[in-house]
């Protein structure tokens, strides 16, 4: 067997070229090594495109070992833990990429990876995996969102502008009120899809909510 080299990984990512990337963890497990040591690059986009990767492996890997990747979810929240001696930098989202992708395969763990919303160090991650998650199963996060939608008012702007992405994805209208000191808000909020990592606002992000909320 040739040895799979970081550098390769990352020439995967940079190609979006998941799967080969997934056939390479599902021929040797420990591969996924890689893709977890680039999970710690602040707001990179080769970031992001590993937290992709890590849902594409697993993917695959569930088709064959649904126990492997579920031992990958434990993994992922036992290094949230504090007794795990450090932060699990991009786990949350990690997670609800996988949920994302396997929804019936690993329901259990989406409310598990909500719990951790009180968190604040995990709190971007966990309201990003919460709307990647209700992309593809909204009932997994529903009595979550009560719980969420009190993130419009948090400090973090990166967090406002990811609780209104999940509102929006939930079609979830708060009314109003809680909108409009948010449709003035220039603060920037980075969002990564189809392989991009685009600078939106909150102003943006609340304007597509309050649109919904006209509609209503």
């Amino acid at each position: 067997m040739v040895r799979t080299t970081k550098e390769e990984i990352i020439t995967l990512l940079e190609k979006r070229d998941f799967d080969r990337l997934a056939a390479l963890v599902t021929e040797k497990k420990a591969n996924m090594k890689y893709l977890y040591r680039l999970l710690y690059d602040t707001e990179s986009l080769l970031r992001w495109r590993a937290i992709e990767g890590v849902g594409a492996a697993a993917d695959r890997l569930a088709a064959e070992d649904p126990e492997a990747v579920r031992i990958i979810l434990r993994k992922l929240l036992w290094s949230i833990n504090d007794e795990s001696g450090g932060i699990g930098w991009s786990a949350p989202e990690c997670i609800g990429e996988i949920i994302y992708r396997r929804p019936d395969m690993f329901p259990e763990f989406a409310s598990i990876i909500l719990s951790y919303a009180d968190e604040e160090i995990l709190r971007r991650g966990v309201v990003w995996a919460a709307g990647r998650i209700a992309r593809a199963r909204p009932a997994l996060v529903q009595k979550a969102l009560p719980g969420l939608t009190v993130f419009l008012d948090d400090p973090d702007p990166v967090v406002r502008g990811y609780t209104l992405r999940l509102l929006d994805i939930t079609g979830t209208t708060p009314g109003m009120d809680r909108l409009r000191p948010l449709l003035d808000d220039q603060s920037a909020v980075p969002v990564y899809a189809n392989g991009i990592l685009e600078k939106t606002t909150v102003a943006a992000l609340a304007a597509r909510v309050a649109a919904r909320e006209s509609r209503s």
